[in-house]
């Protein structure tokens, strides 16, 4: 069987489920924006460049590549135009790995699509808020709310770039490493007294389901962003797609 040269670009649990199921032969490089991403894939077959790469970054990094998985997280949306531009000039096909879809049986949760429209909800909403939606976006919900840095808490993973990036936060700041169960959640709503949640709409590889539970348990409300609307594939497609590619069945998904 054809070994390929496929780039992988990590940032979520499926990367490092996809790259162990792909063949031995294929040479794998996985892309990485941070050492936490790193360590994600610790074990796997392939090689990890570590940063975050900018159009010209990838333009050079992706030279030489058979094909493009990409894998990152799904609200990483300047990443993935950014890699879908690249391939569209270098003609490479590229495929976008996704993941499921999810409902949630709680009926007080807000869906909202953008963090503007989280923040116009958290405005009216009085009480204690709880931010599981990052570092990247924790300064824009500390401008965009007058008093969040009173009433603001945001648990942010335990790694030195989450602490530079939160070394000028006046919010409350809640430093530790996922998995998170219910019961983690839980602890947190009731030692800081919090009237509202906000998440990513990230599936349940993102912990999503027990940020639910425990809110729901708590009976408040979700403010929930949803994912941006694209085409993905699970798995089992992109395997195929890469085996028909291999065979010299199809010239691959190129984006156009």
């Amino acid at each position: 069987m054809k070994g390929l040269r496929l780039a992988v670009i990590a940032g979520t649990s499926e990367a490092t489920d996809l790259i162990a199921v792909l063949p031995e032969q294929d040479c794998v490089t996985a892309f990485a924006a941070t050492e936490y991403g790193k360590t994600i894939l610790e074990g796997q077959h392939c090689t990890v460049r570590v940063g975050r790469l900018d159009a010209d970054g990838f333009r050079f990094a992706l030279r030489g590549m058979d094909a493009v998985i990409d894998a990152s997280h799904p609200f990483a949306q300047v990443v993935t135009e950014t890699v879908r531009q690249v391939c569209a000039e270098l003609e490479l096909p590229y495929f976008r790995l996704g993941r499921q879809k999810m409902t949630y049986d709680y009926s007080r949760v807000i869906r909202v699509e953008s963090k503007e429209q989280a923040a116009a909800c958290l405005a009216a909403i009085p009480g204690n808020i709880l931010l599981t939606t990052g570092v990247n976006t924790l300064s824009f919900y500390e401008k965009a709310i007058p008093d969040f840095s009173t009433r603001g808490w945001a648990r942010i993973l335990d790694t030195p770039d989450s602490r530079r990036a939160a070394a000028d936060s006046k919010a409350h700041l809640i430093f530790a490493m996922p998995p998170f169960s219910k019961e983690d959640t839980l602890e947190l709503l009731e030692k800081y007294h919090i009237a509202v949640l906000v998440s990513k709409d990230s599936g349940r590889r993102g912990g999503v389901a027990e940020k639910m539970d425990a809110a729901k348990q708590m009976d408040i409300p979700v403010v929930l962003l949803g994912a941006p609307e694209e085409e993905v594939h699970a798995i089992s497609q992109v395997l195929e797609s890469l085996d028909r590619y291999r065979k010299g069945e199809t010239d691959g998904d190129t984006v156009s």
